[in-house]
């Protein structure tokens, strides 16, 4: 089954995702530490350092955004679905990850153009000289990672809705 697959894919991914955001933590908890140190007691401060710290924790959080999406815990309103039938319920899920499919690819397509506009512009950090645009790819990563789990998570409501899999299968309440 194509989903069996997608699991199996998904699982690679969120290790590999895990660990990158053990290392970004990391290394913004060093960058800070080193920061601080080097501006209060030896009192000649790490140009940057702040900087960067910040541009990683943007990393961080956008990283944080897809485990959560690969693990089904994202935004929904459960009023409404803690009131139907499981079936509808599915089918409500269902829509939802399409609908949210869709949207992630609206958010590819315009990070993707506002990347080109920043490059284009030679938009550039001004304590760090860097080139933004480099900064700004986590957006259509991202966003297109989410798209594709958001299909996948269509397709495995309609696998919950025919009676392929269970729900407690699919949704992981544990991060």
């Amino acid at each position: 089954m194509l989903t069996d697959k997608y699991l199996r894919i998904n699982s690679l991914v969120e290790t590999i995702e895990k660990w990158i955001s053990v290392i970004l933590i990391s290394a913004i908890v060093l960058i800070v530490f080193a920061g601080t140190l080097s501006r209060y007691v030896f009192e000649n401060p790490i140009y940057g350092a702040d900087r960067i710290a910040t541009y990683l924790m943007i990393w961080l959080g956008f990283i944080g955004f897809q485990i959560a999406v690969s693990k089904m815990r994202h935004i929904e309103i459960e009023f409404v679905k803690t009131r139907v039938k499981p079936a509808t319920k599915y089918i409500m899920s269902t829509l939802t990850s399409f609908a949210g499919t869709l949207f992630f690819i609206i958010l590819v397509l315009l990070s993707l153009q506002y990347i080109s506009a920043s490059k284009s512009l030679g938009d550039t950090d001004i304590v760090l000289e860097i080139p933004l645009w480099q900064i700004l790819l986590i957006l259509p990563v991202t966003f297109g990672l989410s798209a594709i789990r958001s299909l996948f998570n269509a397709l495995l409501w309609l696998d919950v809705y025919s009676g392929k899999r269970d729900e407690k299968d699919i949704v992981q309440k544990k991060l």
